[in-house]
């Protein structure tokens, strides 16, 4: 019996550790979902277009936001333990919209458009932040085939849609949208309390071009103002890899806490060759100005 037993715990630690180690299909798991799921809500009729939410959205003169904030944590994790931690709050936030083109044959497009990017949860009643720039992609007058909805994914392939944008923030890039998560409540990343130093450890859960859910880590690199709409902001350079598609995304230290946002790379050249990359500046929004704008609006 005890041999029996032996062999039935050898045979689960065995099926287990071949779970953790599935490769995902970034295509079947979520870049079609992703459309399938869009299309439903357009279907359904309960969604929000970009017109109707257009006059809710404004690149600044927002109230301070009510968010029940999670405390920062203080055990260091291991990598592989931080992914699992910090990527069930990570999310997939698309503009969607059939395309409705009409061919030569008078047949109309049923295609769903989306163009996915990234955003993070900070409250568990369904509050997302995100990058100004992905919340415009949808509102903007040049999206001509995504305009019926905003969409946000869980990793899991649950699908929600954006019924309101609470602030934004053109000068620090930044947004918070909410969704009706229709009483689920949804895992959050803590915000940390302070700006993160040169040097410090770095790491990022995003969907770089479509590889979704990828992780990367590196450090601080630098931290600098420059001139942006608006006035001076605040950047925090790094040196983990992200990529379109990871805009957005939450920028994590050691503990699991966000320490910025992703915004923008901004390609170094040879001043004698332009042809010739040097470095790719990898420019993120610092926490503190998140906190600003969740505390005081702007």
């Amino acid at each position: 019996m005890k041999y029996v037993l032996k062999i039935v715990l050898v045979l689960c630690a065995f099926t287990v550790a071949v779970q953790a180690q599935n490769y995902k299909s970034n295509i079947r798991h979520y870049k079609v979902p992703l459309a399938i799921k869009a299309g439903k809500l357009i279907d359904a009729g309960h969604v929000i277009s970009a017109d109707s939410l257009s006059p809710s959205f404004k690149n600044k003169g927002y109230a301070p936001v009510e968010v029940n904030l999670k405390s920062p944590k203080k055990k260091s994790l291991k990598p592989s333990e931080l992914y699992n931690r910090v990527s069930e709050s990570i999310v997939i936030v698309s503009p969607a919209g059939r395309c409705g083109e009409v061919d030569e044959k008078g047949k109309a497009c049923d295609k769903v458009h989306t163009y996915p990017a990234s955003g993070y949860i900070i409250d568990s009643k369904g509050i997302i932040v995100t990058n100004y720039h992905v919340a415009n992609s949808y509102i903007t007058k040049y999206n001509k085939d995504a305009r019926d909805v905003m969409v946000v994914m869980l990793k899991d392939g649950t699908i929600f849609p954006v019924e309101a944008i609470l602030s934004a923030d053109q000068k620090n890039d930044l947004a918070i949208l909410k969704i009706d998560t229709k009483g689920r409540e949804l895992p959050v990343l803590p915000i940390a309390t302070k700006d993160a130093e040169i040097g410090d450890p770095v790491f990022i859960v995003s969907h770089p071009k479509g590889y979704y859910y990828a992780f990367s880590s590196g450090m601080v690199t630098d931290k600098f103002s420059e001139i942006n709409i608006g006035g001076y902001r605040n950047i925090m350079a790094i040196s983990a890899d992200f990529a379109a598609g990871s805009s957005g995304s939450a920028i994590i230290d050691q503990f699991g806490n966000v320490i910025g946002t992703v915004s923008y790379t901004k390609t170094l050249q040879h001043s004698d060759d332009a042809t010739k990359t040097q470095m790719v500046l990898k420019a993120t929004i610092p926490v503190s100005a998140l906190t600003e704008l969740i505390k005081k609006g702007n």
